[in-house]
């Protein structure tokens, strides 16, 4: 298994430079996996941007006690039409679902690194896989079934106002777009290690990149723009709510953070230990999964 943050398409054997070491493909296997897609693969992911930008941190909430925890590195986060809560184990390489009662099982098993989470109209399951380059679905029995391939480690993915579903390929720098019967097309290229995605109410398309602290937006011709930057170091989880607002997790400060609509931004969860999961069910609650602490946290309204 190749190591979870080397790029494949590498130039004279060059990573970029906020990648400060990386770990064999031998050593990356998954009960060795100590780094999250939106991590660098030093031993300590560097600072990015320049602060985390926005309302300081002290007035958000603290994270407080967990909900849930146990998990083998969470990633990704999604909701399921019938309220249950699905959570990628990277780690595992499995994902779980939690029912409205708190009932918990292995949905999922079998994969390499399942890192984004999406659920259809229909209420099925996706799966990105970032090692096996694939996107599965995973129908109500868990079986899984292979969707579209040929990425560049898949980070995130979720789904459009066209039900064309969105996937991040961290390692190419692109953003694709897979058509509900399986045919991917590129919708934008020159992004900085994008490891999240979401289609925001009015149509507008927001990437989270790990690179440079950055929130990018897309226009429909491909365009990639700056929404907004300082944050510490962007994780997976990246969702929108009605209102408009974007909410990101910045892993490296610890916080789930509120983008408005012009670009400012406020810590809304604070104190986490490396949150990379989000998540946002029917009425706008979020929750988010946390790769430090391997927990599952509900963000207060």
């Amino acid at each position: 298994m190749r190591s979870l943050l080397l790029p494949k398409l590498l130039v004279g054997g060059l990573l970029v430079s906020s990648v400060a070491a990386c770990t064999s493909d031998d050593d990356a296997g998954r009960s060795g996996a100590s780094q999250s897609p939106g991590s660098s693969a030093s031993s300590g992911p560097p600072t990015q941007g320049g602060g985390t930008g926005g309302e300081p941190a002290a007035k958000a909430p603290g994270a407080g006690k967990p909900k849930y925890t146990g998990f083998s590195s969470p990633t990704g986060l999604a909701y399921g039409r019938d309220g249950s809560v699905y959570v990628s184990n990277w780690s595992a390489g499995t994902v779980e679902r939690i029912t409205r009662d708190g009932k918990r099982s292995v949905h999922v098993k079998g994969l390499q690194a399942p890192a984004g989470l999406a659920v259809d109209r229909q209420g099925v399951l996706y799966i990105a896989d970032y090692n096996a380059d694939v996107v599965y679905r995973a129908p109500a029995s868990g079986k899984l079934e292979k969707f579209a391939s040929g990425f560049h480690t898949p980070t995130g993915i979720s789904f459009d106002s066209r039900h064309n579903l969105l996937v991040t390929n961290r390692a190419s720098n692109e953003l694709m777009s897979v058509s509900p019967d399986g045919r991917s097309s590129r919708v934008a290229d020159g992004l900085r290690t994008p490891v999240g995605v979401v289609e925001a109410a009015d149509g507008t398309i927001y990437v989270s990149n790990y690179e440079g602290g950055v929130l990018s937006r897309v226009t429909r011709d491909g365009t990639v723009e700056t929404h907004s930057k300082d944050f510490d170091g962007l994780g997976v989880g990246i969702v929108a709510d009605k209102a408009g607002s974007v909410f990101v997790t910045d892993r490296t400060a610890g916080a789930i953070k509120r983008v408005a609509r012009d670009g400012s931004i406020t810590s809304v969860l604070t104190g986490l230990s490396s949150p990379v999961a989000l998540g946002i069910d029917a009425e706008g609650h979020l929750a988010t999964a946390t790769w430090g602490d391997s927990a599952y946290y509900e963000i207060p309204s």
